[in-house]
């Protein structure tokens, strides 16, 4: 499945793996301890990822211009591509160091190896400072990330809409990630400082949230960026971004359900973690909706407590279950995949058949994915 969209990895992997070097180069002349070494550790971490961001770039591209690339067009979307695995690399370490993870991709997370290193080497605070060069390791790759971009070999006009694009949507993500970090720590009792209203999320605003943090950046962003490097014109682009909001919308209640119902080993990190960090998914805020008395006082107990386990993880499970919950939003799954193909209507039907088809087969993906 999706073998038409990543075709075009091994070709954004042997980018980022020369990108990477060349700049490791850069980085080993500051520092011998954090240069070559955190480039090599960026491009593992990159290597074990599916990499879908960096291919959809290309399949933008086909959307929007209707023909298959050459030339420095190939060489730009593939660049591109790799510049967006960066994006990703930065925003999931960074995510891992917020949500206390120490596993992702089915290793260690790049955080907790630093904290490794520096407890091996007998440093003061090693979690604390690990957690510091994450933080330096996540930045850093914003940062080539954006230098790869401004490299590609595309037109002056394109290469401004490919970094405003960039620019504004990785803004947009770190504002809506900030309204999760919040939303993580309200306990019974909060009100909120920031506004007068309820810290209490509804639907609208986590849909809203799934938006920016996911849908536009995930999808939105990488076909935007490809029919830019086409030079396509501003309603295609539109459409493209419209239909890749709403399939990034189903794509996280996806990752929602498979962060509770998951196989932990296939899904390479722990399952339960979005209730042990009182993640405000739609999932919990249904099933606080409906649970009262004893219910609603065991599922208290349960979410946020960073010592929940397997048998609290298949208690919710079971009341998700029971109360219809999980039915319920995977009908609304089915909608927004629905959604996601009528936006994109008449790009697909000027696209190339091929481009066409994958695109349907991705919301098909995002309805069954097991991981």
């Amino acid at each position: 499945m999706l073998d038409y969209i990543f075709d075009s990895k091994p070709g954004i992997r042997a980018a980022l793996k020369e990108i990477l070097a060349r700049y490791g180069d850069q980085f080993d002349a500051v520092s011998a301890d954090f240069g070559a070494g955190l480039a090599a550790r960026l491009d593992d971490f990159c290597s074990r990822g599916k990499m879908l961001r960096g291919c959809l770039v290309r399949l933008g591209y086909e959307l929007a211009s209707g023909r298959v690339p050459a030339g420095d067009d190939e060489r730009a979307l593939t660049e591109a591509g790799a510049a967006m695995e960066l994006f990703q690399a930065g925003l999931l370490v960074h995510d891992d160091i917020m949500d206390r993870d120490r596993v992702r991709r089915g290793a260690t997370t790049v955080h907790a190896a630093y904290e490794t290193d520096l407890a091996n080497g007998r440093y003061d605070d090693p979690a604390h400072n690990g957690e510091s060069l994450g933080v330096c390791a996540g930045d850093i790759a914003y940062f080539a990330a954006f230098r790869a971009l401004s490299e590609l070999p595309v037109s002056d006009g394109a290469a401004r809409r490919v970094m405003a694009l960039s620019a504004k949507e990785l803004a947009l993500v770190g504002v809506a990630q900030m309204q999760d970090v919040a939303n993580g720590a309200i306990k019974r009792g909060s009100s909120n400082p920031f506004r007068d209203g309820s810290c209490e999320p509804d639907d609208d605003s986590i849909l809203r949230l799934y938006s920016y943090k996911t849908g536009r950046y995930t999808f939105s962003l990488p076909l935007a960026l490809g029919a830019a490097i086409a030079e396509a014109d501003d309603g295609t682009r539109s459409a493209l971004e419209e239909a890749g909001e709403s399939l990034g919308v189903l794509f996280q209640l996806k990752d929602d359900e498979l962060g509770l119902f998951a196989d932990e080993a296939e899904l390479g990190k722990p399952v339960g973690a979005d209730i042990r960090e009182n993640k405000k998914t739609l999932f919990r805020l249904r099933l606080f909706q409906r649970a009262g008395g004893e219910l609603r006082s065991r599922l208290e107990a349960v979410f946020g407590n960073r010592g929940s386990g397997e048998a609290e993880s298949a208690f919710v499970r079971e009341a998700l279950e029971r109360e219809g919950i999980r039915a319920e939003i995977a009908a609304t799954m089915d909608r927004y995949a629905e959604e996601a193909v009528s936006r994109a209507g008449t790009v697909l039907q000027s696209a190339t058949e091929e481009a066409a088809a994958a695109f349907r087969e991705l919301v098909a993906y995002s309805l069954e994915r097991r991981s």
